[in-house]
């Protein structure tokens, strides 16, 4: 069983601040000694709490509760209003000031899209806003009181310790005051940004000035309009960008004279004997290079150590670096670096003499110095699709490192600070002619771009929704995510790194501008780590174009400075400019086969592949309106369910090319604005599933072609870029419903309907009312046009069923659909958690899990009702949870977000919810949040915040029965997200469960 200790709500986790000060001199003993490592505290440091009353130096502590939240500049926005064109609070704003009265302001948790709550309009935005969601944008403020935690171990917090705030993301343009004064300004809506808690702020708090009762204000105003090519109409992007401190907010406590820092960090990359890359100090003789489990390999570990102090004084630090095998609490200790030292005086005269006769000068303090150590790891274990293995890496720092009368070390050092990352040892290699090669293994790219938003929570999405939004993908075959077109949230990149899935990790803006260029260094810092990261990508089309090419040199630079491990991307519609022929790969968006085929033969050594294709537009349940035919075609009608035409032309122009390294498609779920043409949409619908995450039927084309239809071999344990094994399994699916004609405009009075199926069985036989209506042969998508069925069948209410047939005609699956009745029930279910979905059986009590309900309108036969457009209520009746929101995926709604009720579109509704209790959550991190939080009173107004009951969820709808469901809560590790996400790779997920297997063919999971 893994428990994974990265839990942000039940560890305290070691983090740091970078000190902003300019570099320094100073002296510095640097040397060695071989002693033997002391590894008593590893797992107690790493996770930051212990079992006596002193808390470790470096603690990181949730700041996501007690804000006040207010839409407006200076009064609260009408929802109505047209987003304003005076956006600037000036530098003293009355909001800002500690005696503020914000009473009348909604009480909101971190993270909050704060933009969201707005139901989509028309008056307020003629012209659409958002990237035509039609949700206003309106400036944000937030306000929160708190106090700084006591210390267990002594009371001197200024003193001893420094304290530090981080914004893990805020869209976009962000000032923060905290106690009246300006403190931060910072632009990017995507990388994080750090607010140090100096003396002098912390002086202007209110209260004795003691550390028990100072009261402190932080404000913080988001414009969400502010930024390159942005506007009060449309943000920062063509699609909806969302708004507010979207992501976490984590308070730091750090050791004040020595520390690891935050920025720069603990980096560690490595060398394996697979890819003969010639390390100097890797030797790869009598190496097993055939087995793709394990290889020999070198880690190289790398840190920056802060260090400030006193005059005068000399200062003993040694450091050590150490490494485990694997990421569970109990993780053996594999290999570690000897102890070494670090004696520093600053701000010594320069007739000062050590005892030792070594003289020394230098004044400044503080200062950075960069450590680093190798060491080589045989047999270690890879970093795979289906096993991605992870090894611990720690840098332990110690102070008292002082040596005695004898001058030899005396060992009573006390560890003031830890560092942990992750690291997965696999290879990279990409081939001009054969594609990429992971771990040395043919693996071909199928993936999806995706921006970051989902029903309900807009851009502010919870741990649990993105776990469901990655199983979404891998449950379709892919293997691979796109972070179109910005820095994704690091929890996500958290979670791909234990699925296996590989990322295309992209920058937002793009030029050759020293700020953008920051941009992309701060992304290659935060991310370097992750093992699933495998390409940085620079820019998005129109801005890799023109003007914008010349930043390609600088952001390769930065890249190559800062990593140096992983090849570099631009999403382009041309070649053969400077940008092109800077990056190392060839990234192709929306192009055709021929225009692959020209640059591979102008450029036959340049690895090629369509980092962005095949925007086949289709709604969910749509049995009629206009067939997407072609790439993107804006069309104005319902988009038909069906688009298997659009999907076998696109995405085979780069998937069947043994040359192109892989294809990403435009995208995996639907998502707030950018709709395909302007009027009533107000999402897009290019999604294969729709914004509340419901599988359209584009869904089951990519399950049949890119996860069944390419057999495993006999082990079914080989093929590198399958992300589970389907053991040759079958299915099939019907994409129409089997109603009548005359439901609908365009078919009224016809005597016959089109029904399409998708399988990976070569026949396909349909039966209507048991009479066989034919059969008709399925293709592989890579080997020739005809990836589905298309029938001619007349209409006649009853049994619609598709057999799927071997080519020995054996039925290897089926499935039906009947021509719906009365409705008769309302039924709930639980798509997240859910064992079947990969996202784990039970919500989590941090007080910020999320579950996702479907709500079902059901015939007599439990089928669900096509045409239903039941209003359905949702009520907590019990236990410690609430609404968040409900929507239906549909793509023209305007109903609000944030209600508790919702009309179903083809007979589903999703509601969000989310727990109210933290009883998960270790009492020592607890007494830390509330004693931070005790001045706004929030936690103590929650009811349940000690409850671990699960939660009962009712719902209702004029004419049929209540429904209920329970859905069950856990205070066990084992129920996180990330340890739900480490058990779940190489394992299936399955989002349709509609395809019956039947005898003769292989057996469902």
């Amino acid at each position: 069983m893994k428990i994974i200790i990265a839990n942000r709500f039940i560890t305290l986790l070691y983090l740091l601040w970078i000190n902003n000060s300019s570099s320094t001199s100073m002296f510095l003993m640097y040397g060695v000694c071989a002693a033997q490592s002391d590894t008593s505290s590893v797992s107690r440091n790493i996770v930051g709490l212990s079992n006596s009353n002193a808390l470790p130096s470096r603690l990181v502590i949730p700041f996501d509760f007690g804000w006040k939240h207010r839409t407006g500049l200076k009064d609260w926005a009408p929802s109505n209003d047209r987003p304003p064109k005076e956006t600037d609070p000036g530098i003293h704003p009355p909001e800002a000031q500690p005696s503020f009265d914000d009473s009348d302001w909604w009480t909101v948790q971190l993270p909050h899209d704060g933009l969201i709550r707005n139901t989509p309009s028309k008056e307020a935005c003629p012209d659409g806003c958002s990237g035509r969601s039609y949700i206003p944008r309106h400036v944000l403020w937030y306000r929160k009181r708190f106090q700084l935690p006591t210390d267990h171990d002594d009371n001197n917090v200024i003193t001893n310790h420094q304290y530090v705030l981080e914004f893990q993301g805020s869209f976009r343009n962000t000032t923060v005051w905290i106690n009246g004064k300006l403190v931060k300004n910072h632009v990017c809506g995507y990388t994080p940004f750090r607010v140090p808690l100096t003396p002098s702020i912390l002086e202007l708090g209110q209260g004795n000035n003691s550390n028990n009762n100072t009261i402190h204000t932080i404000a913080v105003f988001v414009d969400p309009d502010n930024g390159d090519d942005g506007g009060p109409s449309r943000g920062s992007g063509w699609w909806y960008e969302g708004g507010g401190l979207y992501r976490h907010v984590q308070l730091f406590r750090l050791h004040k004279q020595v520390h690891v820092s935050l920025t720069e960090g603990l980096f560690v990359k490595s060398t394996t004997c697979m890819t003969h890359s010639g390390h100097s100090r890797l030797s790869c003789e009598n190496v097993d290079e055939t087995n793709n489990v394990t290889t020999r390999a070198i880690l190289d570990m790398e840190a920056t150590i802060e260090i400030d102090g006193e005059e005068d004084v000399l200062q003993n630090y040694c450091f050590q670096f150490l490494i485990h095998d694997g990421e569970d609490y109990d993780a053996q200790l594999v290999a570690t670096s000897p102890l070494q030292f670090i004696d520093i005086i600053f701000n010594a005269g320069p007739e000062f003499k050590l005892r030792r006769g070594l003289r020394i000068g230098g004044l400044a303090v503080p200062t950075t110095i960069p450590v680093s150590h190798s060491i080589v790891l045989e047999n270690a274990k890879l970093w795979t699709s289906r096993s991605p293995h992870l090894y611990r890496v720690d840098i332990a720092v110690y102070q008292n490192c002082n040596p005695g009368e004898d001058e030899r070390r005396q060992f009573n050092k006390q560890e003031v600070d830890r560092v942990t990352t992750y690291h997965g040892v696999r290879s990279l290699r990409f081939d001009a002619n054969r594609g990429f090669f992971f771990n040395e293994q043919p693996f071909k790219l199928r993936g999806f771009c995706d921006h970051d938003t989902f029903a309900v929570v807009g851009m502010a999405l919870p741990d649990r929704i993105n776990l469901f939004r990655a199983q979404a993908s891998r449950s379709i075959g892919a293997n691979a995510r796109r972070t179109s077109h910005n820095p994704p949230d690091p929890a996500l990149l958290d979670m791909y790194d234990r699925l296996g899935m590989v990322v295309m990790d992209e920058n937002r803006l793009f030029a050759n501008n020293p700020d953008y260029v920051q941009n992309m260094q701060d992304l290659v810092l935060r991310d370097r780590n992750h093992p699933s990261v495998i390409i940085w990508s620079f820019c998005n089309e129109n801005g890799c174009e023109g003007d914008h090419e010349a930043g390609g040199p600088a952001f390769q630079n930065v890249t190559d400075t800062f990593d140096g491990t992983r090849p570099t991307l631009a999403n382009m519609f041309s070649f053969n400019d400077l940008l092109s022929n800077t990056v190392t790969i060839q990234g192709f968006s929306h192009q055709s086969r021929e225009k692959l085929d020209e640059c591979h033969v102008t450029f036959p050594r340049k690895p090629i592949m369509m980092s962005e294709c095949c925007s086949c537009n289709t709604m969910r349940g749509e049995d009629e309106g206009c067939e997407t035919m072609k790439d993107n075609p804006h069309n104005t009608c319902d988009q038909k369910a069906f688009n298997g035409r659009c999907l076998e032309n696109l995405v085979n122009a780069s998937d069947g090319a043994e040359y192109s390294s892989g294809t990403f498609v435009w995208t995996l779920f639907d998502y707030y604005g950018e709709p395909p043409s302007a009027g009533l949409t107000v999402s897009s619908s290019y999604g294969q599933y729709d914004l509340c995450g419901f599988p359209k039927a584009a869904a089951s084309w990519f399950r049949t072609q890119w996860l069944l239809e390419d057999p495993d071999d006999e082990s079914g344990l080989n093929r590198a870029d399958k992300p589970f094994s389907v053991d040759n399994l079958n299915e099939v699916y019907i994409v129409e419903s089997w109603e009548s004609p005359d439901n609908w405009n365009a078919t009224k009075g016809n005597k016959t309907r089109t029904i399409h199926a998708y399988s990976n069985a070569p026949n396909v036989e349909i039966f209507l009312n048991d009479e066989s209506q034919g059969v008709q042969d399925v293709s592989r998508m890579i080997s020739n046009p005809g990836t589905y069925t298309e029938f001619e069948i007349p209409w006649h209410a009853g049994s619609l069923k598709a057999v799927a047939r071997s080519k020995n005609g054996t039925a290897v699956a089926q499935t039906s659909k009947f021509t719906n009745g009365k409705p008769d029930a309302l039924l709930l279910s639980l798509d997240c958690p859910s064992l079947s979905t990969g996202t784990g059986e039970a919500l989590f009590l941090d007080g910020q899990d999320v579950a996702l309900v479907r709500a079902t309108i059901v015939d007599a036969v439990g089928q669900t009702v096509h045409m239903s457009t039941h209003n359905i209520s949702f009520q907590i009746l019990s236990g410690p949870g609430r609404i968040v929101g409900t929507a239906n995926g549909d793509s023209k709604s305007y109903q609000p977000h944030t209600s508790s009720w919702q009309i179903a579109y083809h007979g589903l509704v999703r509601a969000v919810v989310k727990v109210t209790s933290m009883a998960s959550v270790q009492s020592k991190l607890l007494d830390l949040i509330t004693s931070i939080d005790r001045p706004s009173r929030v936690l103590s107004e929650y009811p349940s915040m000690y409850d671990s009951g699960d939660i009962i969820i009712g719902a209702t709808t004029p004419g049929l029965p209540k429904a209920i469901l329970r859905i069950p809560t856990s205070t066990d590790p084992k129920d996180t997200v990330l340890s739900v996400a480490a058990t779940g790779a190489g394992l299936p997920v399955d989002f349709f469960q509609q395809s019956v297997m039947i005898d003769g063919g292989k057996s469902k999971w």
